[in-house]
């Protein structure tokens, strides 16, 4: 696995998944009605347990403003699972602070859940993160299929991420098949991702003769020796 990552600029999908995360986290915000509307603590709590969502919404960015992402979560929470036009963001912030180290909840298996009910909603920030952690085997066993399922789903929403996902999970399988088709597949994807403006697939797919020939002679040193 280690081998096909060395053949990409881009740094780990680790990495990349923690840069999503807080990009999730920080893009959060209530809107102004939610604040116009606020009389307080107390009175946002009932609100928001009565089913004011706006109510939710101010309680959850407060929480977050002052990095209680305990009590944050529970609000995100309420707003994730609703039928409103913060739900999906909702999620994806929900997903990283329950998942990432820095926001020192570390729940993962409750991340994952909330990141498949966000994949299934076409939230491909779900589906992202569901790739990344079956690909590295993060809390999960490891399975490079339902990381490439995953990561398919985020590229047939058009999410450029996704695609570069899928074109570094389908590389990875071609170095453990040892199959010079799966690896060609893998720039397909690339060239999609950077169709869709990723530049570091873009960079990948116009170096991808040179990578392939280097691809062909791991296979051959792989391959015994008659």
């Amino acid at each position: 696995m280690a081998t096909a990552h060395a053949f990409f600029s881009a740094k780990t999908l680790s990495k990349l998944a923690y840069v999503l995360s807080l990009s999730a986290v920080l893009s959060f915000s209530f809107n102004a009605q939610a604040q116009e509307n606020f009389a307080g603590h107390d009175a946002a709590v009932a609100q928001c347990e009565a089913g004011n969502i706006e109510s939710c919404n101010f309680l959850a960015q407060n929480f977050l403003n002052v990095h209680q992402y305990t009590e944050a979560s529970k609000y995100l929470t309420t707003i994730c699972y609703s039928d409103t036009p913060d739900a999906l963001r909702s999620c994806a912030a929900l997903t990283s602070i329950l998942t990432e180290p820095v926001f020192g909840i570390n729940n993962y298996q409750q991340g994952l859940k909330i990141a498949d009910y966000l994949c299934s909603k076409n939230g491909s920030y779900g589906c992202l993160l569901l790739s990344d952690a079956y690909f590295l085997g993060t809390n999960v066993s490891q399975d490079l299929v339902k990381a490439s399922q995953y990561a398919q789903k985020a590229c047939d929403l058009k999410d450029p991420l996704g695609c570069r996902q899928l074109a570094i999970i389908t590389f990875s399988e071609a170095y453990v098949l040892k199959d010079p088709k799966i690896a060609q597949l893998s720039f397909k994807y690339h060239q999609d991702a950077c169709n869709l403006g990723n530049k570091d697939s873009c960079a990948d797919f116009a170096q991808h003769n040179e990578k392939l020939e280097q691809f062909q002679r791991f296979v051959q040193s792989e391959t015994p020796k008659q």
